[in-house]
This record gives C-alpha cells, sequence and structure tokens, in this order.
C-alpha cells in the first residue's frame, strides 16, 4: 500500500499459556477507517493494545507511520526503546477505550487540556483555545467547566475522543467505545465517529455495531482464535460473507 500509516507483520502475543494472536499480518492506508470485527477472546483488543504499545509483541512488529512505537532496530534485532522514546511515538496515537478513563476530580476542559499541556509543552492558554473548539466539535462546547460525574455515559465518552484528538494524532484506535453505554446514548458517540471518518481520520475501531461497520469502515477485518480469518470492503464481508465462520458470527448478531 503506496501510503501506508500501520503495518502490522508477523504480529503473535500470549499470555501464559494462552496464545491470543497468531500471526497477524495487516496493512492501513492514511485515511482508512478498518472495523476489527469477532468473537470475545477472538484478539481483536489485544492487536489494539499492540499497535500502541500497550502491550509488548511476543514477535512480528507495528510500524506506525514507519516508525516502532515501542522499539528500535539494532543489530537486526527489535530492542525496546526507552519509556520517553515511547511516550513521545505514541503521543501521535490517539486511543479511546471502553471505560471513559477521565480524572473525576478535573473539569472537563482540563481533562482534554492536561495532556498536550504536559506532554507535547503547549502553552496553557493554546492548549484550552484548542479544547474548546474540539469539544464544540464533539457538541459539548457547554459542558467545559462540567466535572465527568455531571455528564452522561455518552458525554463521557465523547470527552475521552476530544482528549484523544487534543494530542493532533495521525491515528485513532476504538476499542468498543460503544459498549458501557445505555442504547440511547450510542449514537450521539457514533455520530462524532462518523464525522471523524469524514473529515479523513485514520481510525481502528474495534465494534460489535454492524451497522457502523457496513456503512463508515473501508474494511472490515474478521478475527477468530488469533488470525485473520477474512478480510475486505466492509460491505462484502458484512453482506456477504465468504467464510463459514464468519457466517456464523455475523448471524448471531446482525
Amino acid at each position: 500500500m503506496a501510503d501506508a500509516i500501520v503495518e502490522v507483520r508477523d504480529l503473535h502475543k500470549s499470555f501464559g499459556a494462552t496464545e491470543v494472536l497468531r500471526g497477524i499480518d495487516l496493512t492501513i492506508g492514511r485515511g482508512e477507517v478498518v472495523c476489527l470485527l469477532g468473537a470475545s477472546g477472538s484478539g481483536k483488543s489485544t492487536m489494539l493494545r499492540c499497535i500502541n504499545h500497550l502491550e509488548q509483541p511476543d514477535r512480528g512488529f507495528v510500524l506506525v507511520d514507519g516508525m516502532l512505537v515501542g522499539g528500535n532496530v539494532r543489530d537486526g534485532r527489535v530492542h525496546e526503546a526507552a519509556p520517553a522514546e515511547i511516550a513521545e511515538r505514541r503521543s501521535r496515537i490517539g486511543m479511546v477505550f471502553q471505560q471513559f478513563n477521565l480524572f473525576p476530580h478535573m473539569t472537563v476542559l482540563d481533562n482534554v487540556t492536561l495532556a498536550p499541556v504536559r506532554v507535547k509543552g503547549v502553552g496553557r492558554a493554546a492548549a484550552q483555545a484548542s479544547a474548546r473548539a474540539l469539544l464544540e466539535r464533539v457538541g459539548l462546547g457547554a459542558k467545559a467547566d462540567a466535572y465527568p460525574g455531571q455528564l452522561s455515559g455518552g458525554q463521557q465518552q465523547r470527552v475521552a475522543i476530544a482528549r484523544a484528538l487534543a494530542m493532533e494524532p495521525a491515528l485513532m484506535l476504538f476499542d468498543e467505545p460503544t459498549s458501557a453505554l445505555d442504547p440511547e446514548l450510542v449514537g450521539e458517540v457514533l455520530d462524532v465517529m462518523r464525522d471523524l471518518a469524514a473529515s479523513g481520520m485514520t481510525m481502528i475501531v474495534v465494534t460489535h455495531e454492524m451497522g457502523f461497520a457496513r456503512n463508515v469502515a473501508t474494511r472490515a477485518v474478521f478475527l477468530d482464535g488469533g488470525r485473520i480469518v477474512e478480510h475486505g470492503p466492509s460491505e462484502q464481508v458484512i453482506g456477504a460473507p465468504t467464510h463459514e465462520r464468519t457466517r456464523a458470527f455475523l448471524a448471531k448478531v446482525l
């Protein structure tokens, strides 16, 4: 792929005796929206965490924008990078989790400005101006001075998205961002994600929201047992899957 932003090669990861990823190969182009589909335990979230180097692969490697997020190559081998290097490289990757992980004692505005000020050294006034613009973008401009406990789950997740965007990432990772929400709040978060996709943001999304995957994603990737068993245009994978395991999974979730 000429303009690849993510390259995953022969990725393996085990936890004890449990092999979770068994040789993942995947290339993602700039501006693509790729949805990772599969049953619980298929390796989707672990793959996402390896891309961001929240988990260290046992074998294989991940390049983001041509760089190893968590390592450096010396003598033909990958060695773990220093924590400061990892933090700098990871700052180009935004991640939104199932749980919102906002600081409850800080206002919405302070939650969004914290990382740009502390990690990137952005001046407080500039960080606040950017944060207010991002909160407007996610529909929460009026909530800048509120605390997380005063917000609904959907609003908290939208703040978490604004917080990730505040670091001006080249890539956004979403790990089942709507799974902790009440059904009536799911739509407001998916609307923000649709807006991001339309703006050209590169996104990798672990989700069970098949409508979003089918209508918004460039590609869908179905994992089973730590392997990619089917991938292609989302309309084809979800609408006319070719692999028996994909068909069985979709029959249950659609």
